[in-house]
């Protein structure tokens, strides 16, 4: 990766790990917002959480196809968490910070929970952009346009730009690009591929997807090995 000088990185589960937890707070909100919004169980809410996630990308996406749900009104419900669990990681800052070229963040979350998020991981400015769910009007990762739209805001040339992901789908059109692709995979337990369950599904997936690059299970150290 001598080439790359355009570092995209997703956030959660990408920058912090999985076992953390902080996810999982979301999910339970997510699905608190269904039963209210919808007049659900709690059993019946997060199956529709799971189900509109797998079918649009993102819960949201669905509730604003579905049931027309005014995204902020969501997103401002869904980050009421306690983000005390997301320890500081300052050896992977340090190491984010001697990457050679630019930095940024690419998610679907919002840009509220972002600067949360960093401010934890004491990953604060070294980042020199993000692009959150909103500037896609909420279209979510792994969309085709969205990336066009993440490509033209920062201007990157495609053939020195990688991408660092948790979830493999959202690596496909990056690949498509041109981009170099890391399929960062969490303990998984937590992983939410719905297509992997155990490890021996990591090295199938690879082999028969073809758009993954590389693959990590420790992020810190796969960039330890490339600068």
């Amino acid at each position: 990766m001598n080439n790359i000088t355009n570092w995209v990185f997703d956030l959660d589960n990408t920058l912090y790990k999985a076992e953390c937890g902080l996810f999982d707070k979301v999910h339970i909100l997510m699905g608190k917002f269904i039963e209210e919004k919808l007049n659900l169980n709690s059993g019946d809410a997060q199956a529709l959480r799971s189900k509109y996630y797998h079918q649009y990308g993102t819960t949201l996406r669905g509730l604003m196809i579905e049931h027309q749900v005014n995204p902020d009104e969501y997103l401002d419900y869904v980050h009421q968490i306690n983000y005390e669990v997301v320890q500081p990681n300052t050896s992977l800052a340090e190491i984010l910070k001697s990457l050679n070229g630019k930095k940024y963040i690419f998610t679907n979350a919002n840009f509220e929970h972002v600067e949360k998020v960093l401010e934890k991981l004491h990953m604060t400015n070294i980042f020199d952009g993000c692009f959150d769910i909103s500037e896609s009007d909420y279209m979510p990762k792994p969309h085709k346009e969205v990336y066009d739209s993440f490509q033209n805001k920062f201007n990157l040339d495609n053939s020195s730009t990688a991408m660092f992901e948790d979830l493999h789908i959202n690596l496909k059109e990056p690949h498509k690009m041109g981009w170099q692709t890391v399929w960062v995979t969490n303990n998984l337990e937590y992983n939410l591929n719905k297509d992997v369950n155990q490890q021996e599904d990591i090295q199938k997936i690879i082999d028969e997807k073809g758009y993954i690059s590389h693959v990590t299970d420790d992020l810190e150290n796969f960039l330890k090995n490339v600068i």
